[in-house]
């Protein structure tokens, strides 16, 4: 019979015999271990009856106070030459006769006499340890106790018996365990080999990515079937990858294409610097694409320009696309400021956004799947009349003036979603510019980063003590302070969100401008 054709059922029941024959041995050693508690237990039970046949025998030597009879009585203990000592006592525990084993040492003589005499009960008394046995009676006479009987005897009978209980068994163990070891080693070969093999191959695919791999196994049982199903699994899983392969990399091209074209539709770096006094820029998606956008605009005089700050709903390809609508509509709307002449209102270009954004996306419809928008904030400045004028949607303004530090609340609606107020005024603030002025804008990534021991948001109050701290700096000294604080501080936490900053100072004008 060739052992590679059986089943893997037969195998199994094979390995089951082999453990039955273990478990016949295990049962023998638990044998064993109760043949050596019986034969202790013999051993308590002769050493219960010579102590009460002496006992017996002694008992006229304690009414008639003989101890040279009881002495006598006692001697014949002597042909035991396992009987350490015999002692009889008085109720009064008074030694009355007693043997003693000539071959024990005087220590041990002294001994017994010294410290065995302790414990008296007028009741049976058996020990057993390892290295002692010992059997203690009252003598009775017309149920009254007239002395006791005390009989000590070493176990180096019951040593004797384990010892040679346990050779025979060591030696029967040693041949059941040779055993097992030598059909074990067979065993292992037939059943972890192929095991071993395709873990191999498993460990190879994990670490190589390598899926043309070919597998052969010499053998006609399960494990064929196993290795044929894995081969084909590795083959389908090969053809899959290419395809995903191929997928993902016109998706990374494609997602990458589109983070270019994201970042030409950014204000241009080198209009805000020629504008602004002093400026930084902080832009960072949380994927390749994101969903924030800022953009800046010189309208009808190059002392006159729309700064806008936007966190569109979501991140990744999703926010990005609603960023190209925000782009669409801000086009248009600085196409019609710069062909205007009246008095330009940040909050009235919020509500533009908020209605046209909804039609665009036909979110004023009922039953329209989509629920699009941004929160932000629009900035206009003009340099010539020193003002800044700004309207917010859940977007603080964050501005210092001389030293002093103030925030400036947006509106609590957001812009352009279904559930957005078409009708909604947002309001404007308007700030002088009679001093050195320098504005932070903020998307809520910055803000609502978890990080720290606690992982809590980094929150508003640190951001208010950051800019207390930076913004007597230059500007791409303040870009450096912003952006290691938020890495120091996200640690290894995953990035929530997108997120920008705006920041720039501008001085009042002179009227050299005008």
């Amino acid at each position: 019979m060739n052992f590679k054709n059986l089943s893997i059922r037969t195998k199994l029941i094979l390995m089951l015999s082999l453990s039955a024959i273990i478990a016949l041995s295990v049962l023998s050693l638990t044998s064993a271990y109760y043949i050596v508690n019986n034969q202790r237990e013999h051993s308590l039970h002769n050493l219960t009856q010579l102590v009460q046949i002496t006992g017996e025998n002694i008992k006229a030597s304690l009414m008639f106070d003989d101890e040279e009879s009881a002495a006598k009585i006692l001697e014949p203990l002597s042909i035991n030459p396992n009987i350490e000592e015999a002692l009889l006592y008085t109720p009064k525990n008074r030694l009355f006769a007693s043997y003693i084993n000539p071959n024990l040492s005087i220590a041990q003589k002294e001994t017994i006499l010294k410290t065995r005499l302790k414990n008296l009960n007028p009741t049976l008394q058996q020990t057993i340890n390892w290295d002692q046995i010992s059997v203690m009676t009252p003598i009775f006479v017309n149920k009254e106790v007239i002395g006791y009987l005390k009989i000590d005897s070493d176990t180096k009978d019951i040593e004797s018996a384990i010892i040679n209980q346990l050779l025979r068994l060591l030696i029967a163990g040693g041949m059941i365990i040779l055993i097992i070891v030598l059909v074990s080693f067979k065993l292992h070969h037939m059943f972890t080999t192929p095991i071993y093999k395709l873990l191999g191959i498993m460990d190879e695919v994990s670490l190589n990515n390598n899926y043309d791999i070919s597998i052969e196994i010499d053998s006609n049982d399960e494990f064929k079937e196993l290795y044929a199903g894995f081969s084909f699994m590795l083959s389908t899983i090969n053809s899959q990858n290419k395809k995903i392969e191929f997928i993902h990399n016109q998706t990374r091209d494609s997602i990458e294409y589109s983070a270019n074209i994201q970042k030409a539709l950014l204000a241009k770096e080198n209009d805000m610097v020629e504008f602004f006094d002093d400026t930084f820029t902080i832009w960072k998606p949380k994927d390749t694409v994101g969903g924030d956008i800022y953009l800046f605009e010189t309208l009808r005089h190059k002392d006159e320009a729309l700064l806008m700050v936007i966190d569109c709903t979501g991140h990744g390809v999703p926010g990005a696309f609603v960023t190209m609508i925000v782009k669409a509509i801000e086009k248009e709307i600085v196409a019609k400021l710069t062909k205007s002449d009246f008095d330009i209102n940040p909050a009235i270009i919020m509500q533009y956004f908020n209605k046209h954004m909804r039609i665009l996306l036909r979110q004023d419809t009922k039953g329209s799947f989509a629920n699009a928008g941004f929160d932000g904030a629009i900035m206009y400045i003009n340099k010539r009349e020193n003002i800044l004028r700004y309207a917010g949607s859940n977007t603080p303004l964050f501005l210092v003036q001389g030293e002093e530090l103030r925030v400036i609340k947006g509106d609590k609606e957001s812009i352009g979603y279904k559930k957005s107020n078409p009708d909604y005024i947002f309001k404007m603030h308007e700030i002088i510019i009679d001093e050195e002025t320098k504005v932070y804008l903020t998307t809520d990534g910055y803000l609502d980063q978890t990080g720290g021991e606690k992982g809590f948001l980094f929150g508003k109050k640190r951001f208010l003590k950051l800019i207390n701290y930076a913004h007597n700096k230059e500007c791409f000294e303040q870009k450096k302070i912003f952006e290691n604080s938020f890495d120091a501080y996200k640690q290894e936490n995953e990035v929530k969100d997108d997120m920008t900053l705006v920041s720039f100072k501008i001085n009042p004008s002179k009227g050299e401008n005008l």
